[in-house]
């Protein structure tokens, strides 16, 4: 009993170290900061196409909702407009639209989830995200509520900083979306947004 007594207590520092901590909204605090955005639509259908509108904007991302001085969500507030369109939808030229997303670490969920309002869209974005510090990316998992209990499904996949050489860390990144409604086979998206995102103020 005395010999199990002393390895329990030899490794029992090890078995503390081992543990990862919990994540936190605080390691995603490379995202804070004013970032400039370009977003350009396709229809995924025609690869080779230009794109059916782009819009250019910003997103300003802080910290909120404080919880014993530790703030619980990272919110991004953005403003985005329409600057090129095919030849089909030219009336759509400048207009606008905003957008608030706010992301916490659901610790029910054990993951990061992301919650969005569009001023364009009558529904809300419900989302999960990892968040991989080695690849250097963001993968977002969510749906939007489409009318008659249709569903549009999405993959937003951010990636920060692939080219080291050029840029400095995380002031840039580069951003794909992919999209299909839910009466649709899976590998059958209609929609894909790339786009892209320079911090300019910190």
């Amino acid at each position: 009993m005395k010999k199990l007594l002393i390895l329990i207590s030899l490794y029992a520092p090890l078995l503390v170290v081992s543990q990862k901590p919990t994540p936190t909204v605080q390691d995603l605090d490379f995202f804070i900061g004013k970032w400039e955005v370009t977003l350009e639509i396709y229809d995924t259908h025609k690869s080779n196409a230009d794109p059916i509108f782009a819009e250019k904007g910003y997103q300003e991302n802080e910290y909120e909702l404080n919880y014993k001085g530790i703030p619980m969500f990272l919110t991004s507030r953005g403003y985005l407009e329409i600057v090129e369109t095919d030849e089909k939808r030219k009336h759509l030229m400048g207009r606008t639209r905003e957008f608030q997303e706010s992301i916490r670490y659901g610790k029910f969920e054990s993951s990061f989830e992301r919650i969005g309002l569009y001023s364009n869209w009558p529904a809300t974005g419900i989302e999960t995200m990892t968040y991989d510090s080695i690849s250097r990316m963001f993968i977002i998992r969510g749906n939007l509520n489409v009318q008659n209990n249709m569903l549009e499904r999405y993959v937003d996949t951010y990636k920060f900083n692939e080219d080291y050489t050029y840029f400095e860390d995380y002031t840039y990144f580069e951003r794909t979306n992919i999209a299909n409604f839910s009466d649709m086979p899976i590998t059958e998206y209609n929609l894909t947004v790339k786009g892209t995102g320079r911090k300019v103020m910190d």
